[in-house]
């Protein structure tokens, strides 16, 4: 097939899955239709490439990184008391995947991790093995930010505490999903069904829905927890299923043909298990990146067709933005209410998070407003700015650039344009149309009381 013949396809596919759809499309056609439309966008994205890429990027840090945080992880079990717990939970999560090399795996990293005393290393020490954990979790962030379409990550001093947070408290629920499923498997439990007819069906539904869902739910708070954004349990929830069922199918192929029936094992030999390690790493983080996608675009329908390109606005819609965004602030400063998060910029102005992102760093940059360090960042005026004439913070934005004129040569074309722009603009600044935020409040205002 021709590369125009692909390109028309795509195109075809496109048209039929975006058609307009009335009050008279039965609501199974509707779902139907968005569930296809959410997967021809996650296979869009792992076509482009970035997804993959993204997932390998993680391999390297995981790799790098698994030792000390298995080694942090071992302490808090440790201080528990359930340290031994951790070898056969290594070897309970390799096993469906590894096969026989899932012995040789657990054994080797568990010895690793034996060797490293946390509680006899130096403060050097101690600081690089939480250095080396705590930068493998910011790119877990940056990497499903990217999937987010978030360019703003945690400030440091909440991407310190949340990380450690979540290093120190993963062992604690480890803990209590043990013991939880130790109470449900416990000999009243089984008994009591045991003594039912219909109980041995019933213990092997238990036995199979369960753990999907506990998965699920694991996963769905996975991508609610670390992007630096708001999502929605709901979505976030179907990105876990669909991650249950990819990894359950990925556990599946690697038990029966790569782990068993594989010829590289012959060409590889020893270091096969190294390899087939590497490999189960990229599919995981592969499939929890595709999960994530799903939440993504099922949170936000209209990015299914444009994906995560930025957009490209006109330089008269920027400015627009920016105005309308420093507007609101000032209007919601000027009533005393809570500052704007940029969840709830999204959510009011339905812009997309990158427009808006970089509306509100414009106006950072230019001075007329500033960020709190509380999570989520809400913004406020820098300065008392009711005052502050629109047009003014229009030649602001205009003229914000990291090259100022008079650091670059211009030529005489580029000067007449100047001088002929810098004429018009002083036309609209003489013609007596200028105006103050604080008239446009009042202007608002006015509006308001007018009887309808």
């Amino acid at each position: 097939m021709s590369i125009r013949s692909a390109q028309d396809l795509i195109t075809l596919i496109e048209s039929w899955l975006w058609r307009e759809m009335d009050h008279t499309t039965a609501r199974w056609q509707w779902h139907l239709t968005r569930a296809l439309q959410i997967a021809w966008a996650v296979l869009r994205d792992i076509a482009e490439g970035h997804v993959s890429l993204r997932a390998m990027s993680l391999v390297y840090y995981t790799v790098i990184a698994i030792v000390p945080l298995l080694a942090l992880t071992f302490a808090v079990l440790k201080g528990l008391g359930v340290h031994n717990a951790m070898e056969p939970a290594l070897l309970g999560l390799l096993q469906p995947f590894m096969g026989e090399y899932s012995n040789q795996i657990t054994s080797n990293v568990v010895s690793f991790v034996d060797n490293v005393r946390v509680d006899v290393l130096s403060v050097v020490s101690l600081g690089v093995l939480l250095y080396t954990v705590l930068t493998m979790m910011q790119q877990i962030e940056l990497t499903f930010n990217y999937i987010w379409s978030i360019t703003q990550p945690r400030t440091l001093a909440n991407r310190i505490s949340e990380y450690l947070f979540a290093v120190l408290v993963s062992p604690l629920l480890i803990l209590i999903s043990v013991g939880i499923a130790s109470s449900v498997s416990s000999t009243f439990f089984v008994s009591f069904l045991a003594q039912l007819s219909f109980g041995a069906w019933i213990l092997q539904a238990i036995a199979f829905v369960m753990p999907a869902i506990f998965m699920s739910l694991a996963f769905a708070l996975a991508f609610i927890f670390i992007p630096n954004t708001r999502v929605r349990f709901s979505s976030a929830f179907l990105g876990g299923v669909i991650t249950m069922i990819a990894w359950k199918t990925m556990a599946w192929v690697f038990q029966n043909f790569i782990a068993v029936n594989s010829a590289n094992a012959i060409i590889y030999a020893a270091f096969f298990a190294i390899i087939l390690l590497m490999l189960f790493i990229y599919l995981g983080w592969l499939m929890l990146l595709i999960g994530s996608s799903v939440a993504f675009y099922h949170q936000y329908p209209s990015k299914t067709r444009t994906g995560r390109k930025p957009l490209q606005l006109s330089l008269e819609m920027q400015e627009e933005v920016s105005l309308s965004v420093a507007y609101l602030i000032v209007k919601r400063f000027s009533q005393k209410q809570d500052p704007w998060s940029l969840d709830e910029l999204q959510a009011y102005t339905r812009l997309s998070a990158p427009v808006l992102e970089s509306a509100l760093q414009t106006l950072i940059d230019v001075a007329f407003i500033s960020a709190t360090d509380e999570q989520p960042r809400r913004y406020l005026p820098h300065h008392s700015v009711e005052d502050s004439s629109v047009s003014a913070l229009r030649m602001q934005l205009r003229q914000r650039s990291n090259t100022p004129l008079n650091q670059r040569v211009l030529t005489p074309e580029q000067t007449q344009i100047h001088a002929l722009l810098a004429e018009v603009d002083q036309h609209w600044t003489d013609s007596g149309k200028d105006i103050s935020f604080r008239q446009l409040l009042e202007q608002q205002h006015s509006t308001d009381q007018e009887p309808s």
